[in-house]
C-alpha cells in the first residue's frame, strides 16, 4: 500500500538550482544557496523576503550559525563570507587559501567556523577573526565535522582524518584509513566518527580511537554522500542506494550487524535528515519524492510528498515541526512533519 501523501504547506522557487538550505535558530527565517554564487532569504510562510550578493561564479555550501544571527558560505571566488542575513549585509570575507573553497561547517557552539579549501583548513572565531590556517593535509580536504563539545574539528582527505584544537591549532590525533572520503559525520554522544568513502563503504571508528579499531560496513551499490544521526547517536542513516540503510549503534555498536532498509524510493537516495529532538527522519531523492520514517521502529514510511524535481538539500526547523527541501529546479518546499 504506497504510503499517505502529504502536501507541501509552502511552496516557492529561487532562479537557480538550490545547493544548501539551512534554518535560523529562532524558526522565523532560512537562507537558501543556488548553485551559481547567489543566496536567498526565505521564512516559514514560505516567502522569499530578501537577496545577498553571494560568490561570483558559484557557490558549494551554505549554513546558519548556531544559536547566532550569522550565516555562512563557500564558494568559487576562493572565500568564506560571513552574512548578517536578515539585514543582507556581509560581515566578513575570509580568504581561505585556494581558488575554490567548497567546505563549511560551524561549530555546535556557533563559536568557530571551519572552512575547507583545496589542502587548507581555516579556523575564523566570531569575534577574533582567523585564528589559524592549517594548510598540511596531504590531499584536498573533501568533508569537516566538529565534536559535539565544539572543541575539536575533524578535516577528512585521501588516507583518513585529522583531528585539530581549534584553540591551539595543534593536532588532537588522526583517524587512518587507505582511501578517499566523501562525507563524514560525528556521533552526537561521542561514540563513533563515521565516513562515506570513495570505495562504496562507510568507514567507522570507534572512540576513543585505537588502532585496529576501526569498522568497514561495505555493499553499497553507490557512494556514501549522505549520512545522518539520530539526536541520540544510537541510530545511523545513510545514503548511498535508492534505499536508506539505517543502522544501530547502540550497545556494543553496529559491527557485525544488518542495517534496516527502508524502501520507497525510486531513484538515489540525496539527502537525509532527523527531527533535531523527535524520532522522525526524513528522506529526499532523485526521484523528487520526500518520504518521512520512524526509522528506529519500523520501515514503511510514515508518509511522502513530492517536490516535482530531484531534490539537493533539506533542513529540519528548530521546533521539528516543518521540513524545508530544495530541489535542483530551484523549487523550495516546507512541509510538516508527522505526528
Amino acid at each position: 500500500m504506497p504510503a499517505p501523501s502529504r502536501p507541501p504547506l509552502h511552496t516557492a522557487s529561487i532562479p537557480d538550482a538550490v545547493v544548501a538550505v539551512s534554518w535560523s535558530p529562532d524558526g522565523a527565517h532560512a537562507i537558501v544557496g543556488g548553485a551559481a554564487g547567489g543566496l536567498w532569504l526565505v521564512n516559514a510562510s514560505g516567502e522569499v523576503v530578501g537577496t545577498l550578493p553571494g560568490h561570483k561564479d558559484g557557490l558549494f555550501h551554505a549554513a546558519w550559525q548556531p544559536g547566532g544571527l550569522l550565516a555562512a558560505s563557500v564558494g568559487q571566488d576562493g572565500h568564506a563570507r560571513v552574512w548578517d542575513a536578515v539585514a543582507g549585509t556581509e560581515v566578513a570575507a575570509i580568504p581561505a587559501g585556494n581558488a575554490w573553497a567548497e567546505q563549511l561547517a560551524w561549530s555546535p557552539s556557533g563559536e568557530w567556523l571551519a572552512i575547507g579549501a583545496g589542502r587548507t583548513l581555516t579556523l575564523w572565531h566570531r569575534e577574533r577573526g582567523v585564528v589559524h590556517v592549517l594548510p598540511s593535509h596531504r590531499s584536498t580536504l573533501s568533508a569537516l565535522a566538529w565534536r559535539p563539545d565544539s572543541h575539536v574539528v575533524a578535516a577528512a582527505a585521501y588516507g583518513g582524518v585529522t583531528l585539530w584544537d581549534p584553540v591551539t591549532g595543534k593536532s588532537a590525533g588522526s583517524l587512518p584509513w587507505k582511501t578517499s572520503m566523501l562525507s563524514l559525520a560525528w556521533s552526537p554522544d561521542n561514540r563513533w566518527v563515521v565516513a562515506g568513502t570513495q570505495d562504496l563503504a562507510i568507514q567507522v571508528w570507534p572512540l576513543p580511537f585505537s588502532e585496529g579499531k576501526e569498522l568497514a560496513m561495505s555493499g553499497y551499490p553507490g557512494k556514501v554522500r549522505e549520512l545522518a544521526w539520530h539526536h541520540s547517536g544510537r541510530y545511523l542513516a545513510t545514503g548511498g542506494s535508492d534505499q536508506v540503510m539505517v543502522w544501530d549503534c547502540g550497545g556494543k555498536g553496529p559491527a557485525g550487524t544488518s542495517p534496516r532498509m527502508l524502501a520507497g524510493h525510486l531513484a538515489r537516495i540525496t539527502a537525509l535528515a532527523y527531527q533535531r529532538r523527535g524520532h522522525v527522519l526524513a528522506s529526499g531523492g532523485h526521484d523528487g519524492l520526500v518520504f518521512f520514517w520512524n526509522a528506529g521502529k519500523s520501515s514503511p514510511p510514515l508518509c511522502q510528498s513530492h517536490a516535482g524535481a530531484p531534490l539537493t538539500a533539506m533542513d529540519v526547523s528548530p521546533d521539528d515541526r516543518l521540513l524545508l527541501v530544495g530541489a535542483h529546479d530551484g523549487t523550495l518546499a516546507w512541509t510538516a512533519f508527522p505526528g
